[in-house]
Formats: structure tokens, C-alpha cells, sequence
């Protein structure tokens, strides 16, 4: 009787894990089909001269020869320029996140029309790119709106869309506009956790609004700064749409090109070892510097 008992139960369980199995089965398929071994084959790919036009295994085996070229050969000048231009780029997110945070302190308080400032500032972060891009475009190109208004006021015009700091400046200004309600959303969401009874204290004790600032908001808000830093300096070193549809392409001497502009530019001329090379150099960089900023939170955590 218990070994019949026993036998059902095993009988069940497998059914039960069978249907699990047959659920997620989808998802791990669609893993397997477009992470797993795209994964896998890019890291193979990098040893390979393979244009993709024939199986991998029938190119060319070149060894580390890729990798040197993209390092410290051939290729190596156009792509440290374009980490160096998305280095450029990212400028905006510490701009970004200061200015997200005292536009939420300034509409934290009861005010008229909060909500509606709230929604204001956050439309900007869902509009389309490439309807942004190309409104931006327009506005800062040779003879468009902003050179127009420095013509009628007499002053030199800027070549923003084709000088090297132009379109630094204007990328990250695009950014910081795009950017900055979704920060302030953020801000505002960490601001409802800042304990009242603690600034009313210190209130009474004599402290500032500086003061109270320093040592009670910033602290209470250091969860939100930290996770607002590393998914934004992320995503800013994983750029490519903004340059490239505002610019139409990489720019005057690849002044527009990122890292990532690199891998596309490289994979559309099917030169696929080449850009498997640029992106897994990349994805070490972006691993490095999320490690020392896990680091150092650490650290502080347990300094404190």
C-alpha cells in the first residue's frame, strides 16, 4: 500500500514539474534562441574574419588578431574616440540628477498645479526619440531657430551639429531635458520617506534649510541617488539613438559615434568580428565600473 502510495506521488510530482516545464518552455526557447547562443557566438565570433554572409566555422580563423585591432590597431583610434564621445555624452547624468533633485524639493512643498508641473516635466521622458531628434535638429542645425536668434542679435553663430563640443553640448542637453522629469518623479517619491518629525527637530534645535538638507534629506535620499547613477550612467554608456538620428548618422569626423555606434557601424559592414570585439570590450567596461560603484556602496553601508 505504500509503495502504491508512493508511486502515485512520484506519478504526480513529475506530471506537476511536466506542465511547469511545458509553461516556461516559451520563454526559455526564446533565451536559448536570441540571448544564449547569440551570446555565445558573438565570444566566437571575435576569433573569426566572419561577414555572416557563410557559417562561422567557415571563415577565417585570425586568433587575436580582432582584438588587437580593436585595442591597439587599426581599428583602435575610432573606436577609444567613440568611448571617449559617449564618456562625453554621459556628461549630463550628474547635471541630470542634481537638477531632478531640487526641482523635486521645490515641488515637494503644497503648492497649486504640482501635479501638473509633476506631468510637465515628465512628458519630455515619453516622447518619441526620433520625433525629439529631429525636432532638436531643426532647432540647432546651421540655419535653424537658435543661430537665426544669435544672427538677429549679432553674435557669432555655433556650428552645434558638426564641431566636436557642439554636439557634445547638444546631445547632453537633449539628454538633460529628456531626462531630468523622470529623475524628478524619483526625487519626489524619495521625499514622501524623509521622516517630518525629524526636520520639525531639527527645526526647533536652530538648523537651516542648508543644514537640514545635508544632514537629513541627502542621507534619506542616498537609495534613489545610487540607484539613479548607476542605471543612468549605464544606459548613457549603452548610448546610440540621440546622436545618431539628431546627427544623421556619426557626425563630422565621427563626432556623433559611441561605443555602441561602433558595434552597428561595424556589424553593418559585416564585419562581425570586429563588433562582437567592440561590444564585449564594452560590456567590460560597463561590468568594471558597476562592480567599483557596488564596491563602494558596500563600503559605505557598513561604514555606516
Amino acid at each position: 500500500m505504500l509503495v502504491e502510495e508512493r508511486k502515485q506521488k512520484s506519478r504526480l510530482r513529475w506530471r506537476e514539474n511536466a506542465v511547469g516545464w511545458l509553461y516556461v518552455s516559451p520563454m526559455l526557447i526564446g533565451i536559448a534562441l536570441f540571448t544564449a547562443i547569440p551570446l555565445v557566438m558573438s565570444i566566437m565570433a571575435m576569433f573569426y574574419n566572419w561577414t555572416g554572409y557563410t557559417s562561422l566555422f567557415e571563415s577565417k580563423f585570425l586568433g587575436m588578431e580582432n582584438i588587437k585591432s580593436v585595442l591597439y590597431g587599426l581599428n583602435s583610434d575610432l573606436y577609444w574616440r567613440s568611448v571617449l564621445n559617449t564618456l562625453l555624452f554621459a556628461l549630463q547624468l550628474p547635471i541630470c540628477l542634481i537638477l531632478g533633485m531640487f526641482l523635486a524639493l521645490g515641488m515637494n512643498r503644497k503648492m497649486r498645479s504640482a501635479q501638473t508641473f509633476r506631468v510637465i516635466y515628465y512628458l519630455p521622458g515619453v516622447m518619441s526619440i526620433v520625433a525629439v531628434a529631429i525636432v532638436w535638429q531643426n532647432i540647432f542645425k546651421a540655419d535653424g531657430s537658435i543661430n537665426n536668434l544669435l544672427q538677429t542679435l549679432h553674435l557669432p553663430t555655433v556650428k552645434w551639429l558638426s564641431s566636436k563640443s557642439g554636439v557634445a553640448f547638444t546631445v547632453n542637453l537633449l539628454q538633460v531635458w529628456k531626462g531630468v522629469g523622470y529623475s524628478t518623479l524619483m526625487f519626489i517619491a524619495g521625499l514622501q520617506s524623509v521622516s517630518t518629525d525629524q526636520i520639525e527637530a531639527a527645526k526647533i534645535d536652530g538648523a537651516d534649510s542648508g543644514r537640514i538638507l545635508l544632514k537629513i534629506t541627502l542621507p534619506a535620499l542616498y537609495p534613489i541617488i545610487f540607484y539613479l547613477f548607476v542605471t543612468g550612467l549605464m544606459g548613457s554608456l549603452q548610448m546610440f539613438n540621440e546622436p545618431f538620428i539628431l546627427l544623421g548618422g556619426y557626425g563630422v569626423g565621427n563626432n556623433g559615434m559611441t561605443a555602441v555606434g561602433f558595434v552597428y557601424n561595424f556589424f553593418g559592414s559585416h564585419r562581425l568580428g570586429i563588433a562582437s570585439v567592440g561590444a564585449w570590450v564594452l560590456a567590460f567596461m560597463i561590468f568594471i565600473i558597476t562592480a567599483i560603484q557596488m564596491g563602494v556602496d558596500r563600503l559605505k553601508r557598513e561604514a555606516a
